[in-house]
């Protein structure tokens, strides 16, 4: 399957997905760029190689994929560490575009050794700092580090829950950014609030996930486990195509006047 990207209103949709039915989704509605993960209840890890091939034969468009190899934080061991930058040239060589991935410190503040030994090391890639970003307590501070790292883009909802929350901050980082690096918004967005979203910041970009819950499990309930305690392992997310088509009508056809 091909696709051409699209812009409606020249606003670009960058796409989280999470396996290889969300993927042709996000080629047959023409979407923009994807975010490429697996483990999404976990908020997203290294996708496999396989499905890093197959999702650059299916997207024809920019593909960024999550460098995470494992849940929680995101402080890292040595040994993680040098595993990430392996997972980033596995990814690379399949025909990734970008990574996105998110280093702290102890205390919460930007790794900027390891940040800037990922650039290093993929000099021509796109590098997203993720939503990492968003648990530093100075994001003032934090954005000229990036840039300085040489970071394209930063993933974030502005330190809040959702990014229609954390627009004031948005806006503020945005003129900050200027065109030293791009500033994507995400979190929580969804179609009733979209268009309030991108006149308020200005930011012309928008990361969302429009996920819902599904299941072929249909025997009735059952005690055994295979995951995390209190997850229903018969369960899956997937893209909802419902909410991903009520998004684009809404940027299709809302006043975006700034």
């Amino acid at each position: 399957m091909t696709t051409t990207t699209r812009s409606l209103q020249n606003i670009t949709v960058e796409l989280c997905v999470g396996g290889i039915d969300d993927v042709l989704l996000a080629a047959s509605r023409s979407i923009d760029r994807i975010e490429l993960n697996c483990g999404m209840a976990v908020g997203g890890l290294t996708p496999t190689s396989a499905l890093a091939a197959a999702a650059r034969t299916i997207f024809s468009g920019p593909i960024i994929a999550m460098v995470r190899p494992r849940e929680g934080g995101f402080v890292y061991s040595d040994a993680e560490f040098r595993l990430m930058l392996q997972e980033g040239e596995s990814l690379l060589e399949k025909g990734i575009d970008g990574l996105a991935l998110g280093f702290l410190t102890l205390s919460n503040q930007v790794d900027v050794a390891r940040c800037a030994e990922f650039r290093r090391t993929f000099p021509n890639a796109t590098l997203v700092f993720h939503k990492a970003f968003d648990f530093v307590p100075d994001r003032k501070i934090a954005l000229p580090q990036l840039i300085a790292c040489g970071f394209n883009r930063i993933l974030t909802s502005g330190g809040a829950k959702t990014a229609i929350e954390g627009a004031t901050e948005l806006s503020t980082l945005q003129q900050l950014a200027g065109d030293q690096i791009e500033i994507l918004p995400g979190g929580g967005i969804r179609a009733d609030n979209v268009a309030s979203l991108i006149r308020a910041t200005g930011i012309q970009q928008i990361h969302l996930a429009a996920r819902e819950i599904a299941s072929e499990f249909t025997s009735g309930s059952t005690s055994m486990g295979l995951g995390l305690p209190g997850c229903d392992d018969f369960y899956h997310g997937r893209t909802s195509q419902q909410k991903l088509d009520e998004l684009l009508q809404a940027i299709e056809y809302s006043d975006l006047t700034l």
